[in-house]
């Protein structure tokens, strides 16, 4: 799956060998379900599609709140992946003065506590 990043979209890209999700860029769709549904759908068929480790990385810039539930549905299947006995790295990457995107990056990682998950500043 390879989704291009638009001003309003974040680029997306989930590979299956290596078994890879990485979104990055701002997140404010107009239709959030119809942005994120294939999204969604596609992690959530991962348990019975895939396996091996997968490694996950999220670098946003700005992300709405319509975003931040779709994104919670995204872990959700992340989390069912692990469930089934695979590995999973997450790697939230925040602006080093970015405060906020840090800070959701430490809600999910507390909401998501059975993933090894990073949060990590860079500039």
């Amino acid at each position: 799956m390879q989704i291009e990043a638009t001003d309003r979209t974040p680029a997306i890209t989930l590979t299956h060998n290596p078994l890879k999700l990485v979104m990055a860029g701002e997140s404010f769709p107009e239709d959030v379900s119809a942005f994120y549904g294939e999204v969604i759908t596609a992690i959530n068929q991962l348990a019975t599609t895939a396996s091996g480790k997968l490694e996950v990385e999220m670098a946003f810039i700005y992300i709405n709140s319509s975003s931040i539930k779709a994104m919670y549905r995204i872990f959700e299947g992340i989390d069912a992946y692990r469930q089934a006995g695979h590995e999973v790295q997450v790697l939230w990457r925040a602006e080093e003065d970015d405060d906020i995107m840090q800070e959701l990056g430490e809600d999910f990682k507390d909401r998501f506590q059975a993933l090894n998950f990073t949060v990590a500043q860079h500039g």
